[in-house]
């Protein structure tokens, strides 16, 4: 894995200094509350119900097992020993003390950790698959071109300042699980006619209030020319992009007001003025170099005759968390954070250490994060996964949920954010509750279920299967239901299902939601399957009446 060089630290360390220096001043009174705001926000930190929040970059979610141990420190001594890992691979402290902020982030530096951009209207932390290097069928490793584009666009003097937030995604692998379409740029690697490598360019999804797909607005740009193409794009986006309406800040509002083929049209037209600067052409050799340094650590090895123990609940685990790899005698582990009663994503100080110290021994010392806000133990040896099992199950991280209805994703809510209309973390508690019978589970299969606690939708509701909204009506709490969104092989938003349902009665109506599923599946149909066959009235009739 990529690790930042001494030049890396000591400009993190120089970032810090500065920042320190102004939060001094706000602190003191020289600094007003608006100076401040955009300050803070650029290096991470949000004012939350309780207290401030701070957003940790993970950049394309690969965390060392250092980071790890590192995070959880911070954890203990300047949050509540837990941390919060977000659907975009980032990680959250929900309980941070303006005062303490300076010295947190100088911690950080020592593990090659930061916040900067994390937040502000600016180019945010880039993500990748999860799974990038390790699966079959990959055009290409994503996250060097992730780490270079990453570099190119922190801090660049021209688009520090957009109209709104930009999120980019990229991917190489055969499956979605990136979400490209609902960022404000994906890139997707691609090979052409000829066997040239390069990508294709999406431009203005997003999710929120107006939930939008992205459209294509370039089928094949050359590998070596994408940071030119990209400049062109955020220009474009800088020059037109809407700043007078806080609604209509992201790039997604202004591919839908120009159209797409008037987008694309004036990006190419910039895109010719510059895309032969050599200057803006993509380092080659600095790409061989980190191509070089995401290598994956490990070689094929032989295990004919290796037979895996025999034991029902690590059958079930293995089932539901393990899968193939491409390199011969290895698996890749997914490790579900989910607990009855625990926050989707929490991770806490003693979790965090035993992950560390169990990617040590298993893992090469790596760990990755992924949006359903789990984990990836990538290098697992085969005939190490039980042992792996064994450990996980004496620390109570063995959790079978991944890939069934248990494992919700959920943003903190009303419990913690401000801008929440309503909780999160009880409904899935509550969804979890009703749903606790793993045979039950293991019967209904690949189910998502997100929820988020207002428009923003951080918890990604409109791509899941069932997904929740939160929302206010007379003071009490209601959700939303959408239905069939997807990612993996398409991108689909989901379908409203209809009125908001109560507090009350919302585990119910996915209750009926998942019956419907149940009795009109055929064979190994999944959820999107369904709907895509029978429609939207089978769930209306079930939940409405």
């Amino acid at each position: 894995m990529y690790k930042y060089s001494e030049k890396d630290k000591q400009f993190l360390v120089e970032r810090v200094d500065q920042f320190e220096k102004q939060l001094n001043r706000y602190l003191s009174g020289e600094l007003d509350e608006d100076k401040f705001r955009s300050l803070r926000l650029r290096n991470g930190l949000y004012m939350e119900l309780h207290a401030h929040m701070l957003r940790i970059a993970i950049p394309y979610g690969i965390l060392s097992s250092n980071q790890l141990k590192a995070l959880a420190d911070v954890a203990d001594k300047y949050d509540r020993g837990f941390g919060h890992f977000t659907t975009r691979q980032n990680i959250q402290f929900n309980w941070i003390q303006l005062p303490e902020i300076a010295n947190l982030l100088r911690d950080l530096t020592e593990a090659g950790l930061h916040a900067i951009q994390t937040s502000g209207k600016a180019t945010r932390n880039i993500t990748a698959d999860p799974l990038s290097g390790l699966t079959e069928g990959e055009i290409e490793d994503a996250r060097p071109y992730c780490e270079l584009i990453r570099r190119w666009f922190n801090l660049h003097p021209e688009f520090s300042w957009l109209p709104g937030k930009f999120k980019i995604a990229i991917n190489g692998a055969k499956l979605d699980e990136t979400a490209l379409r609902i960022h404000d740029l994906g890139l997707r690697l691609i090979k052409n006619k000829k066997g040239e490598l390069g990508f294709r360019v999406y431009v203005g999804g997003g999710l929120g209030a107006a939930a939008m797909v992205a459209p294509e607005t370039a089928s094949f740009v050359p590998i070596e020319d994408i940071l030119s193409y990209l400049e062109s794009a955020m220009r474009i986006y800088n020059l037109k992009g809407r700043r007078d309406h806080q609604k209509k800040l992201r790039i997604k509002f202004l591919v839908r007001e120009l159209g797409a083929e008037e987008f694309s049209r004036l990006v190419d037209e910039d895109w010719q003025q510059t895309k032969n600067d050599p200057d803006l052409k993509l380092n080659l050799k600095e790409l061989e170099s980190l191509q070089e340094d995401f290598a994956l650590p490990i070689e094929p090895i032989n295990l004919d005759g290796f037979k895996d123990k025999v034991d029902f609940n690590y059958s079930i685990w293995k089932k539901n968390n393990v899968r193939n790899h491409k390199t011969s005698g290895f698996s890749i582990v997914n490790i579900s954070l989910t607990k009855l009663g625990s926050a989707p994503g929490d991770a806490t100080s003693e979790q965090m250490r035993i992950l560390a110290k169990l990617a040590d021994q298993y893992s090469s010392s790596e760990i990755r994060t992924t949006k359903r806000q789990t984990m990836v133990f990538p290098f697992v040896r085969k005939d190490q996964v039980f042992d792996l099992w064994k450990a996980l199950e004496e620390n109570d991280l063995a959790s079978p949920h991944e890939g069934t209805l248990a494992q919700i994703v959920a943003c903190p809510g009303r419990d913690y954010c401000d801008l929440a209309k309503a909780v999160s973390i009880p409904i899935a508690t509550r969804v979890q509750e009703r749903f606790n019978d793993m045979n039950k589970l293991l019967d209904i299969g690949d189910l998502k279920i997100n929820i988020s606690g207002c428009e923003n939708s951080c918890a990604h509701h409109h791509i899941a299967d069932i997904g929740l909204l939160g929302m206010q009506k007379k003071g009490e709490e209601y959700y939303q239901i959408t239905l069939a969104g997807e990612t993996l092989h398409e991108t689909n938003i989901g379908k409203k299902l209809g009125p908001s349902v109560s507090s009350e009665t919302i585990v119910d109506a996915v209750e009926s939601i998942v019956n419907v599923f149940i009795d009109q599946r055929q064979k190994e149909e999944k959820f999107i399957d369904v709907f895509k066959r029978i429609g939207i009235e089978p769930f209306k009739e079930k939940v409405y009446g």
